[in-house]
């Protein structure tokens, strides 16, 4: 019997199912008459039945959330859970991490670090998914809450999904919005958010 491959394994385990892409033969497979020298040989005739399920990646105040495209049902990738799976799976979704590494010198504690050219970055505190973090990126994924907020997005467009705090700290132009925090290009309206993150991050005030 073949073997499911690690990320099969890993969706199994946080309850979210994929349907892969199949080909399903179908046709008649009668043998033909030994008798007749004439009787032509069947052929199967294949039938496409895509049954392929995309799989999104959604920011939250908690962590990250998985969301079958087809269907809107989510799956939770919280905080204070073992990082494996949960770097595994954004693996999967985002393509290989550009760069993991530690970094000791983080105000919050020693923290390891994946990146993705998209911009985000999971960081674990001994092997526990405690944050993640959102920067600019050239990179075409653009990656949002459920609301839609992500780089790029207006305060107007914030505060017209969250109670929003805007103070000047010595990070910039700071915001809160419930569990998500992030840094604005100025407090007007038409600010544009250039950084956001939630959980522990890795900001030097």
């Amino acid at each position: 019997m073949p073997k499911k491959n690690h990320f099969s394994q890993t969706l199994a385990l946080l309850g979210l199912s994929l349907l892969i892409t199949t080909t399903a033969c179908t046709g008649n497979t009668t043998a033909p008459d030994p008798a007749s020298t004439d009787a032509e040989t069947p052929t199967e005739t294949p039938t496409e039945t895509p049954q392929a399920e995309e799989v999104g990646l959604i920011l939250t105040g908690e962590g990250l959330q998985l969301v079958n495209l087809q269907t809107g049902s989510t799956t939770a990738l919280a905080f204070d859970t073992d990082m494996a799976p949960t770097l595994d799976v954004v693996t999967q979704i985002l393509g290989e991490p550009e760069e993991i590494g530690e970094n000791s010198e983080c105000p919050s504690g020693p923290l390891t670090i994946a990146t993705w050219p998209s911009g985000l970055a999971l960081n674990a505190a001994d092997d526990t998914f405690v944050g993640w973090a959102l920067r600019p990126s050239d990179d075409d994924t653009a990656l949002t809450t459920a609301s839609g907020i992500g780089i790029g997005s207006t305060r107007q467009e914030l505060e017209a999904s969250y109670t929003v705090e805007v103070v000047d700290s010595s990070l910039g132009i700071e915001f809160s919005a419930g569990d998500l925090y992030g840094l604005l290009t100025s407090a007007e309206p038409t600010g544009t958010i250039t950084n956001l993150w939630a959980g522990v991050a890795c900001n030097f005030r």
